[in-house]
């Protein structure tokens, strides 16, 4: 005669117990490694440069802290970090430009107005130091290949693609998405004129290392927050523990 069928029963508080603390393990685990890893990828590819220059006035003042990671790509009108060529006074030393033309392109100035041009369309260069001409030099360049021209946003005092000439693009650390000036910084988006012109996508960009910064700081939470659960249950056992057996 078979038996009567009865329910299945429920799982121990102790296996309960078990699954709980290899779940709260393995959480714990991938949160720590989420940190370490995405601050260890910002020590990696991003570094922070102060410009230490009057050539960039007065996008830039004499030290800003300007965060760069190599990962981010560059496009015309960027702020860029770079190493003076290596046939010029002071080579392999980091300054600050903006990137006026890409491989290819076609640069000039100045048109009838004076102003410069990119591939036959003139830029409205509205970050040229105040006073300062686009350029009081003329120059009609096509750039080659792996080849870019670049200039300074005070034209009076910058040393650039004027008298370098074209300079190679892998000397460009990469480009300046933020602006650290104090305690405070600010994103840096592509000039207007650019856009307007169709020589670079419009909007800021978010560099490589704001999403990994992102990822640590919700590592950090999910830590807090599985550090509250541990220590809670753990006094949550200890007063079970020493609670007087049932009479």
């Amino acid at each position: 005669m078979a038996e009567p069928w009865a329910p299945p029963r429920p799982p121990t508080p102790t296996r309960r117990a078990g699954r709980g603390r290899i779940v709260f393990w393995v959480l714990t685990g991938i949160a720590a490694a989420c940190l370490v890893g995405s601050l260890a990828a910002v020590g990696v590819t991003t570094r922070v440069y102060t410009n230490a220059a009057e050539s960039m006035e007065n996008t830039l003042q004499v030290g800003d802290r300007l965060p760069v990671a190599s990962d981010d790509g560059v496009r015309r009108g960027d702020i860029v970090v770079m190493q003076i060529p290596a046939h010029k006074t002071g080579a392999g030393e980091l300054v600050v430009k903006r990137l006026i033309g890409l491989p290819g392109d076609h640069v000039a100035c100045c048109t009838a107005d004076g102003k410069v041009t990119v591939n036959g369309k003139p830029l409205d260069e509205t970050y040229v130091y105040p006073g300062n001409e686009p350029s009081t030099i003329k120059f009609s360049v096509t750039l080659g290949h792996g080849m870019v021209w670049v200039m300074g946003d005070h034209r009076l005092v910058s040393l650039d693609s004027r008298e370098w000439g074209p300079v190679p693009e892998s000397d460009i650390t990469g480009p300046v998405l933020t602006i650290m000036h104090g305690s405070s910084f600010r994103s840096v988006q592509t000039p207007r004129t650019f856009v307007a012109d169709g020589l670079a996508p419009g909007g800021a960009r978010t560099p490589v290392y704001t999403w990994l910064l992102m990822i640590s700081g919700i590592a950090i939470v999910v830590l807090i927050v599985l550090l509250i659960i541990g220590v809670t249950r753990t006094i949550i056992r200890r007063r079970r523990g020493a609670s007087p057996p049932p009479l």
